[in-house]
């Protein structure tokens, strides 16, 4: 079985055409509940920079917007790729999928119908967030998180059947995407080509991830698989190496760090 040495060894080998590409939340970033305060971990900027400057590619690929991403990493070297891999930031500006675009007026339809129920529902603890080219509808601060789970899905899946978009779960999160066929694997594939490398590791935590995953491991790549409280059992299975939360998984970017610097 590959361990974390492992993958820094295979990274190190060759970083020019090398690639590290990571999920935000509960990957750089601690779960929180309240996802506006979502932050990088401390040190987590500088190692970002550190290893940009050696690896091929260095790469977030979230389900958050890219203007969220552009917020909180600062400088021009990470690649930030949005809303699942479908808007990208390029030359000073966010570029989005022609197909995943003409969603936009059905996405903002869906916000604000589940910003109404809510707040009629008199629903503490449910927090609808906007994404941009999705929405999502947390329950992480309910006092009773079955009840508001029930509640959620049942509004959530009603939506998409009028609006045509697609519900996706995810830790205390319930999502409406666009229905168009890009995930995070497409995302991760794309980028990969554009970025001409050849060694790649992805992180992340959620189901989201499952896709990214998929893709990396067909691609002879390796799955860092960053845990927590609620991670899901299908992404607990995944075959890779594993970290038990973010601040862990930062440690590991620490030492590949040092290793890249040392090769210098």
């Amino acid at each position: 079985m590959k361990t974390a040495s492992d993958v820094i060894a295979r990274l190190a080998s060759d970083p020019a055409r090398s690639a590290l590409v990571m999920d935000f939340d509960g990957v750089l970033a601690p779960i929180v509940d309240d996802p506006a305060t979502s932050a990088l971990l401390p040190g987590a900027a500088g190692v970002l920079d550190v290893l940009s400057r050696h690896l091929g590619m260095v790469g977030l690929l979230s389900g958050r917007p890219v203007s969220f991403l552009r917020e909180r990493v600062p400088g021009e070297s990470v690649v930030l790729m949005g809303s699942y891999g479908v808007e990208t930031w390029v030359d000073g500006g966010i570029r989005v999928l022609p197909s995943v675009a003409q969603w936009k007026p059905a996405v903002a339809e869906a916000e604000a119908e589940l910003r109404r129920v809510f707040a009629a529902a008199d629903s503490p603890g449910i927090h609808v967030e906007g994404k941009g080219l999705a929405v999502a509808v947390h329950w992480r601060q309910a006092t009773d998180r079955v009840a508001a789970r029930r509640m959620v899905e049942q509004v959530v899946t009603d939506i998409a059947a009028r609006t045509g978009l697609r519900r996706e779960p995810g830790k205390l999160v319930e999502e409406l995407r666009t229905p168009v066929d890009e995930d995070k694997g497409t995302g991760l594939r794309r980028a990969i080509r554009a970025a001409g490398v050849d060694a790649v590791a992805y992180a992340g935590d959620d189901r989201g991830d499952l896709p990214a995953f998929a893709a990396v491991l067909a691609l002879g790549g390796d799955a860092l698989v960053v845990g927590g409280i609620d991670i899901a059992p299908e992404v607990a299975a995944v075959d890779g190496v594993a970290f038990s939360d973010p601040e862990e998984f930062l440690v590991w970017m620490k030492e590949l760090a040092t290793v890249l610097d040392a090769q210098i």
